[in-house]
């Protein structure tokens, strides 16, 4: 019987609407973990812990040789030079050479990890303040002497590294997450769920931010301004102004008020005192001087944005539906009075040098221009009306502010908005479209997730029109299923390298969306944990980092490592079936070839399902094969011809399966393996006889 072949490439996505008949043969119909790219299929990244004092998957181990042994290493130990005062820590027990250490000679190496300092040769090596042996030799890195040993060396490593990395301290969910100015800020209620908490990343880990201390005043007849030492006249308080705000008033007409924030207080002022600056009164305390605190139970968004004149005044802004918005700068932090009687914002923006902030009930209040700070109506600032609550922002796409709410979707244009509105130019775009909050990213095009699926918002020719389309369309019974079950979006990012939107749900599934391409192809990513906040944005470096906080107060770094935090990330493609251009005519399905690339010691397996999973027909047994990179060829037991090169790889699989179609399912798990993208498969058979 002749044999033929036939080759697809594998991308386009999951399709689970497309009539079975017409799917194309690089389409999935189920699978998760695998990211739709133009190229074909990646494994996706992991996503491992992060405190600020380094990555678990960037830490080495290095190899340490000793001699003139007197008392045994140990596992865990750590180690300290005596004269350099150089440390490290032994990742497994010392492997002995030569010698004993009952005669004190005993001889050979130890491997370890987390080192720190420099290291002498021949220096003695303690624990504990003890010596144990005489360092031979500089630490060699990377010392495995076979490509085992590396592995496992370093394996050995990282998770040394891991176990350092410490939680966000409190309780409950990391509240938001961000990066300014070269630190990761996350936000977590205390131990007794009583306020929330600022953290900063270090080289130590996690230290909490302090927020400093504010007092209000009134009738203000002189200016006050930052780096003034203001005393109170009654009190003898006093501090160093970090920041003034004015939020009704003016100076000029001795009717200033607002409040001062300060780092730090000498002492404490008093309600009704005179507040002093070189022993003149300046205005007069409305209130004692207070600590900043934040109410638990929030959640952040943020962004980064430069409203001043200066190069170096990009400051942080954030809000979080519970407490008052607020500036940081990485150390004064102020908060944002607007006067709203309920003064919690949930969402923020920037549109033409305003800062933008949305509340719940609907309302959009914009800033003074260029005065993030100020709020008054005499300065510019004023406020909008949507209607429904706001449910996200996106700014800047197509000379607009994008205002998304529950069930409508507003656009705001104009450069100058004034006291009055009047410049002020808000056009309700669509009705009963809106957004899922949590779920509005910025694409290249506004993109959210409301009931009729995930949607893009891409502007018209004519002025001040949008079109919202369903980008969803292939994965609807997927969606509906979510919504059936009352699934509930719990954050959204983008990957704008890859030209990606990755949406996720409290049942610990996600989605990730592909715009690289004509056509948007999307494919399921599945955590072991609910992502509850997430970022992305770009560091002082250039690099756009993402960031997630989930239940256990870690903060995870995203697209890095290969593993979910040290535990095994599991994947699955599950290939349309598809019947070779061949719909009528049984086949007998011989071999398939697999073609991608990888780095080394990949694993993967694979099985296949014929004519729709018929009941009469079974699944070929699931079989794995390892990838091995720098080139070889062998018979492995489950697969035979397997060949692999340094630009392509190809797997090859007797399958021996009968049916009018076949589907292919390819799948696995890895902790440490490096990822693989499935780039085109080849079907091998013989035609049959023509179904009856």
């Amino acid at each position: 019987m002749s044999q033929y072949d036939k080759t697809y490439g594998l991308r386009g996505g999951m399709d689970l609407v497309t009539p079975p008949i017409e799917r194309k043969g690089g389409n999935a119909i189920g699978g998760y973990n695998y990211e739709p790219r133009p190229e074909g299929y990646r494994l996706i990244a992991g996503f491992e812990r992060w405190d600020g004092s380094g990555l678990p998957s960037e830490a080495v181990y290095h190899v340490m040789q000793f001699e003139n042994g007197t008392v045994a290493f140990a596992a865990g130990d750590v180690v300290t030079g005596a004269a350099s005062g150089a440390s490290c820590e032994l990742l497994q027990d010392p492997v002995v050479l030569s010698g004993d250490y009952t005669t004190a000679n005993a001889a050979g190496y130890i491997v370890v990890g987390a080192l720190s300092g420099a290291f002498e040769d021949g220096e003695f090596m303690q624990v504990g303040g003890f010596s144990r042996a005489t360092l031979n030799g500089l630490p060699v890195l990377d010392g495995g002497t076979n490509d085992a040993d590396h592995r496992a060396f370093e394996a050995a490593a990282i998770e040394l590294k891991r176990s350092k990395v410490g939680k966000v301290p409190g309780t409950g969910p990391i509240r938001g997450v961000w990066d300014y100015s070269g630190a990761t800020y996350a936000f977590r209620d205390n131990a007794s769920a009583t306020a929330c908490i600022m953290y900063r990343s270090t080289p130590n880990g996690w230290e909490s931010v302090p927020l400093g201390y504010e007092v209000a005043f009134s009738a203000g007849t002189g200016a006050i301004a930052e780096g003034d030492t203001v005393t109170g006249a009654t009190s003898a308080a006093t501090a160093t102004v970090k920041r003034v705000i004015v939020q009704s008033g003016d100076w000029t007409t001795n009717d200033a008020a607002g409040r001062l924030i300060f780092a730090s207080v000498s002492g404490a002022f008093t309600d009704g005192e005179n507040l002093q600056v070189d022993a003149v009164t300046k205005a007069i305390a409305s209130g004692a001087s207070a600590a900043i605190t934040l109410q638990p139970g929030g959640r952040y968004e943020f962004i980064n944005e430069n409203f001043y004149a200066g190069s170096q005044m990009r400051r942080m802004y954030g809000c979080d539906g519970v407490n008052r918005a607020f500036e940081f700068d990485g150390e004064v932090f102020a908060q944002i009075h607007t006067g709203t009687p309920v003064d919690a914002p949930i969402h923020i923006a920037e549109h033409s040098n305003y800062l933008i902030l949305g509340f719940r009930g609907g309302s959009v209040q914009f800033s003074s221009l260029g005065r993030p700070l100020e709020w008054q109506f005499i300065t510019g600032a004023g406020e909008l009306g949507m209607g429904d609550d706001v449910t996200g922002f996106v700014s800047g796409y197509a000379s607009a502010l994008i205002i998304f709410a529950r069930n409508k979707i507003g656009a705001l244009y104009g450069k100058v908005l004034g006291g009055d509105n009047s410049d002020a130019d808000l056009q309700i775009v669509r009705k009963k479209v809106g957004a899922f909050e949590w779920s509005v990213q910025d694409v290249g095009q506004p993109v959210f997730y409301d009931n009729a699926g995930v949607r893009d918002l891409t502007s018209t020719q004519t002025y001040g029109n949008f079109s919202p389309s369903v980008i969803s369309k292939y994965i609807k019974p997927y969606l509906d299923k979510k919504r059936q079950s009352g699934t509930k979006v719990t954050a959204s990012f983008v990957v704008t390298e890859q030209s990606q939107y990755w949406l996720f749900f409290d049942d610990m599934t996600g989605l990730i969306f592909s715009f690289a391409s004509s056509k948007v192809a999307t494919m399921p990513v599945r955590y072991d944990r609910v992502v509850r906040c997430a970022c992305s944005v770009e560091n002082d470096e250039g690099d756009e980092v993402i960031y997630m906080g989930s239940d256990d107060g870690y903060v995870y770094r995203v697209n890095s490592g290969s593993s979910y935090d040290g535990q095994p990330l599991d994947f699955l493609l599950r290939l349309a079936f598809n019947n070779l251009g061949y719909p009528t005519m049984n086949k007998r399905f011989i071999q398939v070839a697999l073609e991608m690339n990888t780095g080394a010691n990949a694993q993967i397996g694979v099985s296949a399902d014929f004519s729709y999973g018929s009941p009469t027909l079974p699944s070929v047994t699931r079989e794995e094969f390892d990838v091995y990179g720098g080139g070889g060829f062998w018979d492995e037991v489950y697969w035979d011809n397997f060949y692999w090169s340094q630009v392509e790889g190809t797997a090859e699989a007797y399958i021996d399966g009968f049916g009018s179609n076949i589907s292919v399912a390819i799948g696995g798990s890895v902790t440490t393996e490096p990822q693989h993208t499935l780039h085109g498969i080849t079907y091998y058979f013989s035609p049959r006889k023509k179904k009856r």
